[in-house]
């Protein structure tokens, strides 16, 4: 036998085996990746505050949730502590990675809160699909469904306006000019309209 002949039957039966794996994998309640959202109800957004969450290790996760809804043309920003009070919603989140023979995402969960409590939800578990070869891939791609669906039916508003006391000042706050400058630069990367900006604009401007 030549050996391109055993070559080629080595393949062959190395194909069996990989098939035969997922065969057995997809016959097994243990080789499982769920994905269970609840879409926020009601579907009303003005601004989502994503809470900074130390506990997950890996710096790009959080930036990459708000590129995911930016590129919704929802308005974010990131907190910790106390939640801002011009935000219609917040969203906490904790994700966890494993590692078997590359790194993968074990486990994310997503909860959205109004001031009622909470609007909605999403979970990516694939704490139970160790045999399974699709739960390889980047962290962006397994997350964008559930983005997509957590967020799919909302409409965008105008961004919520503090109360004021008659103490507060009369010129711009740090925080106001903050808030300024990131709508300038959702409005230069045409994430949002020349109407929504100059709504937004008026609305801050009008708290001094």
């Amino acid at each position: 036998m030549s050996a391109a002949s055993i070559f080629a039957r080595e393949l062959q039966m190395c194909r069996i085996r990989v098939f035969a794996l997922l065969a057995a994998c997809a016959g097994m309640s243990g080789c499982s990746i769920t994905k269970t959202v609840t879409p926020i109800e009601p579907p009303q957004v003005s601004q989502v505050c994503v809470l900074d969450n130390k506990d997950v290790l890996m710096d790009e996760f959080q930036p990459e949730i708000q590129r995911q809804l930016e590129a919704k043309h929802i308005p974010t920003q990131v907190y910790t502590g106390e939640r801002p009070a011009e935000c219609s919603h917040y969203l906490e989140y904790k994700a966890l990675w494993r590692w078997d023979v590359g790194v993968y995402l074990h486990y994310a969960s997503f909860l959205v809160y109004d001031a009622k409590g909470v609007a909605g939800s999403a979970f990516y578990d694939a704490r139970r699909g160790g045999a399974r070869l699709d739960k390889f891939g980047r962290t962006a791609d397994k997350i964008r469904p559930l983005i997509d669906e957590l967020f799919g039916s909302v409409s965008v508003g105008p961004i919520l306006v503090p109360v004021q006391t008659e103490s507060a000042a009369t010129t711009p706050t740090p925080d106001r000019s903050a808030r300024l400058q990131e709508l300038k630069r959702l409005h230069d990367q045409g994430l949002i309209t020349d109407e929504e900006f100059a709504a937004r604009k008026q609305a801050i401007l009008a708290e001094i």
